[in-house]
């Protein structure tokens, strides 16, 4: 180790690291506080983001998915005299409940450990990270890559009961229909090349689940359900034919970004009605060709839980 000594600038300092000395008398900020500012409790103070190696089951069973995730930590500071809380303990106890484990047993059991910990009425943990799925050609037989979605999965411990939220973006192409509307008429009319404007857009859609109902929602059932309603998603693996389907495929789902917050919310509905989901919310965002600005349109199943 070099000995870079600035001890003839400031005699009164050692600049010697003692990599020796160990001590556990050392100031604590949390007995006896300076507290600046309002007198409150804080609804979380916590840690974010922690890079985190997490174990996800796939639906389909088989090996489990070894994923890097981006992790937070929050608990409650429910006490308005307190301070200080301790940041190393949060990465120990997410370190060691959820890294390589599987991810709600592993989140679960650390937002439990953190509230009793801190004597906390609620403490939450989410998990950021991008989930792989196949995803076929429109018309290549047997051709197909990797599409990955980002994804959420956040569960929160609130006065002993747990409560599961999973969110996914899911990225489309979204073809106006008042441009393909005036496009067919400058065509239809005057023989003049036009075409309808259409969009890289994005999905966000949330849900709420019960996990000791065994509701687990899987992340594929998310994207499938997405798949179905909204068929129209951007495309890994395509030759002529799949361009050629892909500008049909637009054609036949002319879209606004309410008639996709609107047409998801319908299905997410059938679910709540099933037991398999408590509640949910919808975001389209058209990242317009256009405007220079989105069309952006939001939706709230209203079933108490993400109103």
């Amino acid at each position: 180790m070099p000995n870079i000594d600035y001890s003839k600038k400031m005699p009164d300092t050692v600049f010697t690291y003692d990599e020796d000395f160990y001590t556990d008398d050392l100031p604590d900020p949390q007995i006896d506080p300076v507290l600046p500012g309002a007198r409150v409790p804080l609804k979380k103070v916590g840690i974010a983001p922690v890079d985190l190696p997490v174990r996800l089951r796939s639906r389909s069973g088989g090996e489990d998915k070894l994923l890097q995730a981006e992790a937070s930590l929050y608990c409650s500071l429910d006490d308005p005299m307190a301070k200080g809380l301790n940041l190393s303990r949060l990465y120990l106890i997410m370190h060691e409940k959820i890294k390589d484990q599987l991810s709600l047993d592993g989140m679960e059991a650390a937002i439990k450990e953190l509230a009793e910990k801190q004597g906390s009425k609620n403490a939450y943990c989410k998990l950021r990270f991008k989930y792989p799925m196949y995803q076929e050609a429109l018309r290549s037989k047997g051709l197909k890559g990797h599409i990955a979605y980002k994804t959420e999965l956040e569960g929160q411990y609130r006065d002993g009961d747990y409560r599961w939220f999973l969110t996914i973006d899911y990225v489309y192409s979204s073809t106006c229909p008042c441009s393909f509307e005036l496009a067919h008429d400058a065509r239809t009319k005057r023989q003049a090349a036009a075409n309808a404007h259409s969009q890289r857009s994005i999905l966000k859609v949330k849900v709420a689940f019960n996990r000791s109902n065994d509701n687990i929602v899987w992340i594929e059932d998310l994207v499938d359900l997405c798949r179905e309603y909204i068929p129209t998603e951007v495309q890994i693996v395509v030759k002529r034919r799949d361009e050629q389907a892909f500008a049909e495929l637009n054609g036949a789902n002319l879209l606004f970004s309410e008639d996709a917050v609107r047409i998801v919310h319908e299905a997410l509905d059938g679910w709540v009605d099933k037991g398999k989901i408590d509640d949910f919310s919808v975001v389209a965002s058209h990242e317009e060709s256009l405007h220079p600005w989105n069309a952006i349109a939001v939706s709230v199943g209203g079933y108490g839980i993400l109103s």
